[in-house]
């Protein structure tokens, strides 16, 4: 309807003149421009109401669609600040966005230019280091990265290093190291990837029927509990892993 249009329009536009003049990010111009209702809303929460339960959610959500519609403007706007300054920082930050878009030889460059004086073993450093060079095929690399950062900085990010270390064991051919190693993380580990990384190892390694009952409970896990966005998506892997097995004999 005519009159519903022109309030959806109106409503556009004072919004977007209120984030240029209060100075918020420009993406919000993108996603109120392509999601009117929606993105007033998100908006409304997200700057208008700090601290609400949603917020840090809804953040994400409004910084994916502008990645989504514009996705190299990080990767511009980081390499312009390394230009301008070339600090461990803006090398890590350029570093991650090659990590995200499959620039890995890239993002090893830099991360290892980094590497020098008091930041040589700084955890942000050498864990982004040795997922590229995880990500780029180097697993026993990364894997000695990951075991020094466990013995510089324990308390960085444990549960995640350690499962990526244990990954990295498997793909250098440890598997038995690799098996062990997640399998003491399952009862701590927040989230369900542990436990689908266990059940794929499991199956790699020949033990079909316990794989699938590590599958069956990372199902039973999402169905039984209420579970985030993340959680959902290695729920519905197992249950493709599941469906691949087909039933027990």
């Amino acid at each position: 309807m005519p009159i519903i249009g022109g309030a959806v329009l109106l409503l556009q536009i004072s919004v977007i003149i209120h984030a240029m003049k209060t100075g918020r990010p420009y993406y919000w111009i993108f996603i109120i421009m392509a999601f009117p209702v929606i993105g007033c809303l998100v908006y409304a929460i997200v700057e208008l109401l700090p601290g609400s339960r949603s917020e840090r959610g809804l953040k994400k959500f409004g910084s994916d669609i502008a990645k989504a519609m514009n996705p190299d403007r990080d990767m511009r706007r980081h390499a312009e600040e390394l230009a301008i300054c070339g600090s461990v920082e803006n090398k890590l930050k350029l570093a991650h966005e090659c990590v995200e878009r499959g620039m890995f030889d890239d993002a090893i460059r830099l991360y290892e230019s980094a590497r020098e004086g008091q930041y040589v073993n700084a955890p942000d450093l050498l864990y982004g280091l040795a997922r590229a060079r995880f990500f780029n095929g180097q697993h026993a690399t990364a894997r000695g990265l990951l075991q020094l950062l466990q013995t510089e900085a324990p308390k960085h990010y444990p549960q995640e290093v350690a499962l990526m270390s244990a990954r990295a064991a498997a793909k250098s051919g440890d598997r038995v190291a690799a098996l062990q190693e997640i399998a003491a993380l399952l009862n701590d580990f927040v989230g369900l990837e542990a436990r689908y990384r266990y059940a794929e190892l499991l199956y790699e390694d020949g033990q079909v029927a316990r794989a699938r009952s590590e599958l069956e409970r990372v199902v039973d896990h999402a169905k039984r509990f209420r579970v985030g966005a993340e959680e959902r998506e290695w729920a519905k892997l197992a249950r493709q892993g599941l469906a691949m097995l087909g039933n027990p004999a």
